[in-house]
């Protein structure tokens, strides 16, 4: 599904989409985040269960001995992933470090819950820690999800990056020029941002090109 998305989202604009099709990121990090919410559910149904009745662990070795490899191999990829996707503002790349970092931590509530009932015998403790784990995959499937609810919504940037674009277009109001209307948008990875500039009446046409060609490039920089 990412490879997909993201192969999509790389098509350069065009008659039908003339924006480009960056936000197809979003539906990628959307099925992400329903299947960590899946995975944290089938864990807490699994849990649940156990707590009630428990049950003696059985084949902790050889099954430690393979989720600790797996997990390292998780965290290493997930690592790789997130800065990958900070770098190029991917949110099908960061979905995918989240993903597999649910992972990690699932594996940690195994590590922990049956350590602990090694040391006091207690069976209960493995399901109340996969419970607790749980609870934290969920919430980073609704942070993900929410997250590309709001890109399909067309949310606005930052409130800081806002401010850095209102304060390279108040350096050109000391020349007489005025805007209005400033609108932004984030779509995956680009970032859109439109506003109405109005230039002095004696200013030639060539002068108010040049002034829109300055203002564009200052904000691309910002």
């Amino acid at each position: 599904m990412a490879l997909a998305m993201l192969t999509i989202a790389a098509r350069p604009a065009d008659e039908d989409h003339v924006y480009g099709h960056s936000k197809a990121e979003y539906f990628s990090s959307g099925v992400k985040g329903m299947l960590i919410l899946v995975a944290a559910l089938d864990i807490a149904a699994t849990a649940i269960p156990r707590l009630i009745v428990p049950r003696p662990l059985k084949q902790v070795g050889l099954g430690l001995a393979v989720l600790v490899v797996v997990s390292i191999i998780n965290l290493f990829v997930s690592i790789v992933l997130s800065r990958a996707g900070k770098k190029h503002n991917s949110v099908t790349l960061e979905a995918d470090a989240q993903h597999l970092m649910t992972d990690v931590w699932t594996s940690a509530g195994v590590l922990v819950g049956v350590g602990a009932v090694a040391i006091t015998g207690w069976e209960r403790l493995d399901p109340i820690v996969s419970i607790l784990v749980a609870g934290n995959i969920v919430w980073s499937g609704v942070r993900i999800m929410r997250k590309s609810a709001f890109g399909l919504m067309d949310t606005a940037l930052s409130a800081e990056e806002r401010n850095r674009i209102q304060k390279v277009l108040e350096t050109y109001i000391k020349r007489g020029v005025q805007y209005h209307a400033l609108r932004t948008r984030q779509s995956a990875a680009r970032k859109f941002v439109s506003l109405h500039v109005l230039v002095p009446g004696t200013w030639t046409v060539h002068q108010s090109y040049q002034l829109l060609e300055n203002i564009e490039a200052d904000i691309r920089n910002v």
